[in-house]
């Protein structure tokens, strides 16, 4: 029975850092071979993506508690509940979108071609 654990536990180790592979995101971009210059572009513009996150999870629990307040009032109101929905994702998308024109606008094509191998690392969710 012991062996039979161990040898689970095992397993269970050596599959953990392929799993944290899959999920790791690669928000260091060193495999794109960036000049010294774009290299502190990218900096300044991962540094204010990450800024945006830290705002957007914050809005995001605050739409979060909303629609859970609205759930336990008497009335269930779907316009609202839908508005919400769509402001969250408005400020997402937006968030995503100004992510990637300052990346696309620093990046050549060959840096481009590697980067979407991780584009949806990127994602604002």
């Amino acid at each position: 029975m012991k062996f039979i654990i161990v040898l689970l536990l095992f397993f269970a180790a050596i599959h953990a850092d392929d799993d944290y592979e899959r999920r790791h995101i690669n928000k260091e971009l060193s495999h794109l071979d960036l000049s010294k210059e774009q290299s502190i572009e990218i900096k300044k513009i991962v540094y204010d993506f990450r800024l945006k996150l830290r705002e957007f999870e914050i809005f995001k629990k605050e739409i979060e508690n909303k629609k859970e307040n609205m759930f336990l009032k008497e009335f269930f109101y779907t316009d609202e509940f839908d508005r919400l929905s769509k402001e969250l994702d408005t400020k997402a998308r937006e968030i995503e979108k100004n992510f990637l024109l300052k990346i696309h606008a620093v990046l050549n094509l060959k840096q481009r071609t590697k980067f979407i191998k991780h584009f949806d690392d990127w994602k604002v969710e």
